[in-house]
């Protein structure tokens, strides 16, 4: 299959109802529950704003008129697993389940496969400032694990690393028990076509997809008038007690909620190969990207476009030379649902 667009999954995402089983869910929320506090999503992967727009950043946006606070919503993330390890034992046949992974593997043909990492998302009603970005995918020698978030999206938008890229899926399971906005919007034929979306209320709602090469955004969620969240810092951390969930900046608590203003989800990622030739590529290290390759490659093709560029000490943190990297790679969504603008921080 010819792909049209760079990022364009290899299907359209499939639901799938009810998947988790009973005992499942409750598994799943108690460790939420009972591992908490749990760190905002923006605290995890970004440091800068020049990172955050390499990721999802609206078309026309750049960081001389944005800051990275303006991106802040109160959603959190914990890790659940990763790289075959799993952080709570509770949930090692969870993990491990041929459920989970078979689905990917016949998204891709491919006939083997691991899992790679599992996390979730749960968040409070609030506006979505994500203009829509695409997961974190994986390359020979380059993973979340080792790699920035912002400089692996960075690679895929070049399009330069392609002949070392490994097929990804994930199984994400949605649960959202109200109709108020808290949809799913993405862009399943490239972020320069229109968009699709999943409707809640979402009830143990699985979403098959490829999302590392598929553009999507979580929508605004809850009621209205509970939405806005001056007080909320990368810092602020959400905990479970007597019940709520409570959002905390230190000691000083900014929002207390029930279960039923949460919108939660579990995201599954696996890696799929083709043969036993693309699994011993993989773990023999024999053809392995390292940073240093991987900065040169973007460097020459840089030179190649005529970009403007001080060649960076350290291409990692440049935030300036992070930035002419946005800028040559550009690319976001730039129309949205009906039902579910895009929303600015100035909007809010």
């Amino acid at each position: 299959m010819t792909q049209r667009h760079p990022i364009t999954p290899v299907r359209h995402p499939r639901v799938i109802q009810d998947f988790y089983r009973p005992e499942e869910v409750e598994a799943l929320f108690g460790v939420v529950r009972r591992h908490a506090p749990w760190q905002t999503i923006l605290s995890h992967h970004f440091t800068s704003t020049d990172e955050y727009l390499a990721v999802s950043g609206a078309t026309g946006t750049d960081s001389g008129s944005v800051k990275l606070s303006d991106f802040i919503a109160p959603t959190f993330r914990g890790y659940l697993a990763e790289e075959g390890v799993v952080l709570y034992p509770e949930l090692h046949d969870i993990y491990l389940s041929k459920r989970l992974l078979d689905p990917i593997r016949a998204m891709h043909g491919a006939t083997y496969g691991l899992a790679s990492h599992m996390l979730f998302n749960i968040g409070v009603p609030s506006h979505s400032f994500d203009a829509g970005h695409f997961d974190s995918g994986t390359w020979l020698g380059c993973s979340i694990v080792n790699t920035p978030v912002w400089l692996l999206s960075v690679m895929a938008k070049s399009g330069l690393f392609d002949k070392w890229v490994i097929k990804t899926g994930q199984m994400i399971t949605y649960f959202y028990d109200s109709d108020i906005d808290g949809g799913f919007t993405y862009w399943p034929d490239g972020p320069d076509r229109s968009p699709q979306r999943f409707a809640a209320p979402f009830h143990n709602t699985c979403v098959l997809s490829d999302n590392s090469l598929m553009y999507h955004r979580r929508e605004s969620s809850g009621p209205a008038h509970l939405r806005d969240h001056p007080r909320i810092r990368l810092e602020s951390r959400l905990h479970h007690e007597e019940g709520d969930w409570v959002i905390r900046n230190g000691e000083e608590e900014i929002g207390r909620f029930g279960d039923k203003d949460m919108r939660s989800l579990f995201h599954y990622t696996a890696l799929v190969f083709d043969d036993l030739p693309d699994v011993r590529r993989y773990l023999d290290h024999t053809d392995d990207l390292s940073h240093d390759k991987v900065f040169g490659i973007l460097m020459q093709d840089l030179k190649h476009k005529g970009a403007s560029f001080r060649e960076p000490e350290d291409p990692m943190t440049d935030t300036d030379f992070i930035a002419v990297l946005d800028k040559t790679y550009a690319m976001a969504p730039d129309t949205y649902p009906t039902e579910a603008p895009l929303v600015r921080r100035s909007a809010a």
